[in-house]
């Protein structure tokens, strides 16, 4: 008789073979089982093949040697298309260079515009352990069908569409930057004089939000990604320009203890790294970005949704072009809004032509309820030059300190060793409010009801930023 040579495999293995879903590991070794699907060309099928090898890899994997989804070219398939597939835990997941994993188009899940229940997220999962999506290949979110039918409803508003990428759980990383198991392994750097790609994991063109971390995270690392929404410069324009890619959040770090933002460059329609937290939920604690380059959208900004607090963060060598916003805190007395920043430093980063380089406000909703008071307190701002220009959405303005006539804000707020100049931009504007200037900053300030500007010791910035920044040209 002849030897059936899967005899030796459980019996998912087994059923995921006859599945389409090839396998390559030794039972008898510690050898890494590989998931490869077969793609057929069928959204569906392609689907069902991409779940199937899920599980099997990660019942397969473990932490020490998670199963590994190589996701790549196969029967002369560069692109597969999937609805959504949910990740489970103990896996890497490695799209190869030239190979695209694509989402669905808006009439695959029933997405007709403004008012349309959302569609589920196309790459999703929750409270798992021990994930990594890596490779230099591209996750698309087929985005462009589902803005033009938003945006035929006539509102900004954040109505429902898929995110791309949203997941949650312990040990999460995202990126090029690590091998077929898991661990980092720096193949790709940010900033350079090219900022070349090539080598990066890009994701791009979600329908709404391209990368989100949920609630609940811990220990997460995102290094080595490309991330865009739109040919061209989204923005918050007027006219034609208004909603080019509305809602398209680069990376979302939401109620996450532990999160670390590295070699990344990301372009997008709204924040292109947002620290949030939710009602009722976790705070967001230790956050750290650096060597990182953004480019349009609204920049790195903390809150906008932070009820729950956002505590101990830090940013570095970070460089903007373009930008409607630098470093932004957003915040106000809604009851998704009205928490607690506190112990943010940014420092060593370079800004070209942003719209509106440094701003603070309580008023990120103008007038709202329902919250309590907002805070922000203990912000430093650190070797940063910087220049001001009015963009699609931004009039030129060196920056703000906004708060509110029965809540100042005035818990140490300061700006050092920094430079913050544009031609014909406003002023730094303090309204209700204290900011502590460094002697040896330059930023023209004026001061609104309330606001006052408190003078320390300091030097003039020391960080070397470029007279250029290249932002490389969306796929």
């Amino acid at each position: 008789m002849t030897p059936n040579p899967l005899a030796n495999f459980s019996w998912p293995v087994r059923m995921a073979v006859a599945a389409g879903v090839l396998l390559a590991a030794n039972p008898a070794s510690a050898a890494q089982t590989v998931c490869t699907p077969k793609w057929v060309g069928s959204e569906n099928t392609d689907t069902t093949l991409l779940q199937a090898a899920i599980k099997t890899c990660s019942a397969a994997g473990t932490a020490a040697l998670p199963g590994l989804v190589d996701l790549a070219a196969n029967a002369s398939i560069v692109k597969a298309q999937i609805t959504s597939v949910t990740l489970a835990s103990n896996i890497v997941i490695k799209v190869e260079h030239g190979f695209t994993l694509q989402g669905p188009n808006p009439a695959d899940v029933g997405y007709t515009g403004t008012g349309s229940s959302s569609p589920p997220v196309t790459l999703k999962g929750s409270g798992l352990s021990n994930v990594t999506i890596t490779g230099s290949g591209v996750i698309d979110g087929n985005g462009a069908g589902y803005w033009a039918l938003f945006n035929k409803g006539g509102s900004f508003e954040n109505q429902s569409r898929q995110k791309l990428i949203a997941i949650s759980g312990n040990g999460i990383k995202i990126g090029a930057n690590f091998n077929n198991t898991g661990q980092s392994s720096t193949t790709v750097t940010f900033p350079t004089s090219s900022n070349s790609t090539v080598n990066a994991l890009t994701i791009k063109n979600s329908p709404k939000e391209n990368l989100a971390i949920e609630s609940g995270s811990s220990n997460v690392l995102i290094d080595g990604v490309w991330i865009y929404a739109a040919t061209g410069r989204a923005n918050l324009g007027s006219g034609s320009n208004k909603n080019v890619a509305p809602n398209t959040d680069g990376i979302d770090i939401i109620g996450t203890n532990t999160a670390t933002v590295r070699n990344c460059l990301v372009d997008t329609g709204d924040d292109d790294v947002a620290i949030k937290s939710n009602a009722g939920s976790t705070t967001t604690v230790n956050v750290t970005v650096q060597a990182c380059v953004i480019g349009g959208g609204h920049g790195l900004s903390i809150g906008g949704q932070e009820a729950s607090g956002v505590s101990t963060v830090n940013v570095t060598n970070v460089w903007f072009k373009g930008t409607d916003f630098g470093f932004r805190i957003k915040t106000d007395n809604s009851s998704t809004d009205s928490g607690i920043t506190n112990g943010v430093t940014y420092q060593n980063s370079c800004m070209l032509n942003v719209g509106e380089p440094v701003l603070f406000t309580y008023n990120y909703n103008g007038s709202s309820s329902g919250g309590h008071p907002p805070t922000i307190e203990n912000v430093t701002v650190d070797n940063l030059i910087a220049t001001a220009a009015s963009t699609a959405g931004v009039s030129a303005t060196l920056g703000a300190i906004d708060g509110l006539t029965d809540d100042l804000m005035n818990r140490n707020l300061v700006i050092k060793q920094t430079r913050i100049t544009g031609s014909g931009a406003k002023p730094f504007l303090v309204t209700f409010g204290t900011l502590v200037l460094g002697s040896a900053s330059t930023v023209a300030t004026s001061t609104g009801t309330n606001g006052t500007v408190l003078r320390t010791t300091d030097t003039a910035p020391t960080v070397s930023c470029p007279s250029s920044i290249t932002l490389p040209a969306q796929l």
